[in-house]
């Protein structure tokens, strides 16, 4: 007995009449060519988010290190002892400086930010670009 359930005549109706009117089909090779270069914009977008990111850390372990650094100093200069009121100012002077430090290194990581999510917007802003001029140019 044959197995006539894998036919659908409604579905065969159709292809012979879309063959019949020979419409043209999309080129898979222009799709996938279209794609390729999509995927590559978002690569690169994403390797100058890492960038970005990689800079990020960069400047956050830079501020820690002065910052204990900072704190070190303060802590072994209060150890060898002086005067009193250098001693009671020594932590009021710490702390003012790891305030101005912390403002200038906030400042700079919002830069740092503030260009990778530029130049990121510019590589994918380039690729869309690119898109509507090769849609555009295929009408």
């Amino acid at each position: 007995m044959a197995d006539n359930s894998s036919k659908n005549p409604f579905m065969d109706m159709f292809q012979d009449f879309g063959s019949s009117m020979q419409i043209p089909g999309p080129d898979m090779n222009d799709m996938m060519e279209y794609h390729r270069k999509n995927l590559q914009a978002l690569q690169a977008a994403v390797q100058v988010g890492s960038g970005s990111a990689q800079a990020l850390m960069a400047k956050q372990r830079e501020a820690l290190e002065k910052a204990m650094a900072d704190i070190s100093d303060t802590v072994q200069n209060q150890q060898a002892g002086g005067d009193a009121s250098e001693m009671m100012s020594a932590p009021m002077d710490l702390a003012k400086k790891t305030f101005d430090a912390t403002l200038q290194t906030t400042q700079e990581m919002a830069e740092i930010v503030r260009e990778g999510n530029v130049e990121t917007f510019e590589v994918i802003k380039a690729r869309v670009m690119e898109s509507v001029e090769e849609l555009s140019g295929k009408k």
